[in-house]
């Protein structure tokens, strides 16, 4: 068994390569000043390259030291086990098991360290060691969506969101790292990017706005996010209007747009109703804490399935209501949200006769001109 073995996995190519950094550091600095350390880039481009790594690794891990001392060997970048056509080689999964028995198997002065992106979950080559590491990291798949539930990796990225933007001396809106992680939270090498590119355009000592998000930082892999529904979730007639003159230089129909926004309006019409009974108390500041877990327990056996969906409000991610649906909900009576949802349909009519930019832009002029008061 070797001194040390670390295993750490994901398709975020930067949290893989932070925590394989870390554990390499925490290997070297156990394993002493004298030690040998040695990073082998473990990044195959075709199936001929999978049997000279093998080769390199095997001897790198089997060559002790002369007088002694300790190696510590770091397995970088490891792209054996992803989900890449080459991956999928019989000759590439031999050399595969071959680097894993004889990272298994090695010497008790040498510490290994094996990070592997991207990375398929299916395979189990990885976990089939895991009771043999000593740190076995394993890292969620990116979200496919804003605050998809039971996915770590937004928490992780928003965590280190806040942290940078904190190290650049600028100021920011309570919602903007995850508005940040909900267009580009499929890399967080670009989540911290766009983070500096926000700081670099507020200036220090500036405060970022979620709408200077929405404005500077494009969609990126499966973002959904339509910046106009933001801007009508505001109650902003000027950002209302200059969002929709952005998104119809880009787009030709509607559709997109209205179907996101009619999956918006049914959670802030449950959302108002809810708090028009007494069962929530909404602010501009969102929900106190814990509000939102105690309607669920009051209301939401009565909405039948857990599945995640605009029609069960109880399905959703607490955070993601308490702060981010409740400020727009205390925005808008409850009549003005039903003839909202309504205007809706009547753009989808006027879509089918082409009549697209001009009817969502009576709507929205509609919806932000003028506020009803019941």
């Amino acid at each position: 068994m070797p001194g040390y073995l670390a295993i750490i996995a994901g398709k975020d190519e930067y949290l893989v390569d932070q925590d394989g950094r870390a554990c390499f550091e925490k290997a070297k600095k156990a394993a002493g000043a004298d030690a040998e350390a040695e990073v082998i880039s473990g990044q195959i481009i075709r199936v001929e390259d999978a049997r000279p790594l093998e080769v390199q690794f095997t001897e790198s891990v089997k060559t002790l030291s002369m007088f002694g001392g300790r190696r510590v060997i770091w397995l970088r970048n490891f792209n054996l086990v992803s989900d890449s056509v080459q991956a999928k080689s019989e000759d590439v999964k031999e050399s595969l098991a071959n680097m894993l028995k004889v990272a298994s198997e090695a010497d008790a002065s040498v510490s290994i360290v094996i990070s592997a992106t991207p990375y398929d979950g299916r395979r189990k080559d990885l976990v089939n060691l895991k009771a043999e590491a000593t740190d076995f990291i394993l890292h969620a798949s990116p979200s496919k969506g804003q605050y998809d539930k039971g996915e770590g990796q937004a928490d992780a990225q928003m965590a280190l969101a806040v942290e940078r933007l904190k190290s650049l001396g600028v100021k920011f809106d309570r919602v903007v790292p995850e508005v940040i992680v909900g267009r580009v939270g499929q890399s967080t090498r670009l989540v911290l990017g766009e983070c500096e590119k926000l700081a670099t355009y507020v200036g220090p000592g500036g405060t970022i706005k979620q709408s200077d998000v929405l404005l500077l930082v494009p969609t990126f892999g499966e973002g959904d996010f339509f910046e106009p529904i933001e801007a009508l979730a505001e109650r902003d007639l000027k950002w209302g209007m200059e969002s929709l003159d952005r998104y119809f230089f880009n787009e030709d129909s509607s559709r997109p747009l209205l179907a996101a926004l009619q999956n918006r309006l049914r959670l802030l019409i449950q959302i108002r109703c809810l708090a028009d009974s007494g069962d929530f108390r909404l602010s501009e500041a969102g929900l106190p804490k814990g509000q939102f877990e105690a309607a669920s327990g009051r209301h939401g056996p009565t909405f039948g399935s857990a599945a995640k969906s605009s029609a069960n409000l109880f399905s959703q991610h607490p955070w993601y209501v308490s702060n981010k649906l409740a400020p727009s909900a205390a925005r808008y009576t409850l009549a003005e949200l039903v003839d909202l949802q309504l205007a809706c349909a009547d753009c989808f009519d006027a879509s089918n006769r082409g009549e697209d930019e001009s009817s969502v832009r009576a709507m929205f002029l509609r919806a932000l001109a003028v506020k009803r008061s019941a």
